[in-house]
């Protein structure tokens, strides 16, 4: 194979679609080139490998056909003869009249097909030209329609950072064609895209044939987990740390948001897990309207005590026992 990719996402070959996804992600997240600024260049060719080989592995098409020849669709080829395979038609070259040879390095592999229209499926429509009277022969050459042949939909996968999910912006891939040649392609972010959504640029995928239009680029959006917020539907959810002060006195505190800094009231007495919600400053649903922002507060006990401080505390809380546990029950 001229590139292992089960090997490049560290997984077995009998790895399940799911095991293949679950890589992926962790691997995209340790090599994506923003959590590596010490080896900017090392990591983000690495992420494009990775990248590479998720294309294949995590569609089932393409890679049932990796699997079988050795290389992804794409290094295929739209036109005959091209790259490590070679095809070539005649009567009673397989029991259908038709054959497929796969040149790989030092094996050579044959494969039969049915009819002809097998290989036409299996190569997206790539070879069209026949007509329902025609036949090839010994001497057919694989170039010769004349129809304008609409180019293959290219699939790609791109990992962005979370913030960028949640107020959109501009990224550049690499893109690899099928003549092998990279392609840098600048990708609008929608504001407030879902992980797992897909993004079509018209146009940029494989280049038709004889006049034929090309095809799209299909990118599938993974959204990288932010350490502190998480999303769900429309809102966005953080924890908040509190000294044992604020949480007892009270106090405004400023946090930060998808639209800036907010300064958020905390009630006096307010302890670990009270929920504050700031309105609008969740994700954009579309036009103006906006999602919410819940903020937990988790209250962070000083990690060291004076003697003074311990017997003050023993005191006030040895005056006003609270039954804190008192609605705790098993069934």
């Amino acid at each position: 194979m001229n590139n292992d990719y089960y090997k490049m996402l560290e997984i077995p070959k009998t790895a399940t679609l799911e095991e293949v996804q679950k890589a992926y992600r962790k691997l995209a997240r340790k090599y994506h080139p923003d959590m590596n600024q010490n080896d900017p260049k090392g990591a983000k060719e690495k992420f494009q490998k990775i990248q590479e080989a998720f294309d294949v592995l995590g569609n089932p098409e393409k890679r049932k056909i990796y699997d079988q020849f050795g290389v992804s669709p794409d290094q295929m080829g739209s036109g005959g003869g091209q790259g490590p395979f070679q095809w070539s038609f005649g009567v009673g070259s397989s029991p259908s009249g038709s054959s497929f040879r796969s040149n790989n390095g030092n094996n050579s592999n044959h494969f039969s097909f049915e009819n002809l229209d097998d290989i036409i499926k299996m190569f997206g429509g790539g070879l069209g030209g026949f007509g329902n009277n025609q036949a090839p022969d010994e001497s057919f050459n694989m170039s010769s329609s004349r129809r304008p042949i609409r180019g293959s939909d290219m699939e790609r996968n791109l990992t962005i950072p979370f913030v960028i999910s949640i107020e959109g912006g501009k990224i550049d891939m690499k893109i690899r064609r099928s003549t092998g040649q990279d392609e840098t392609v600048t990708v609008t972010i929608p504001p407030g895209i879902n992980n797992g959504k897909k993004i079509r640029l018209s146009g940029l995928g494989n280049p038709g044939q004889y006049g034929g239009k090309s095809g799209n680029l299909l990118i599938t959006v993974y959204v990288e987990e932010h350490p502190f917020f998480r999303r769900k539907d429309q809102h966005l959810y953080v924890k908040i740390p509190v000294t044992l002060k604020e949480a007892v006195f009270g106090a405004k505190i400023d946090i930060p948001t998808p639209k800036g800094k907010v300064t958020l009231t905390v009630p006096a007495g307010s302890s670990s897990g009270t929920k504050l919600r700031v309105r609008g400053c969740g994700i954009a649903a579309k036009e103006e309207q906006h999602g919410d922002l819940f903020a937990e507060l988790s209250v962070v006990l000083p990690k060291k005590w004076t003697s003074a401080e311990k017997e003050l505390l023993q005191k006030i809380t040895s005056e006003t026992p609270e039954p804190v546990r008192n609605e705790l029950h098993w069934n």
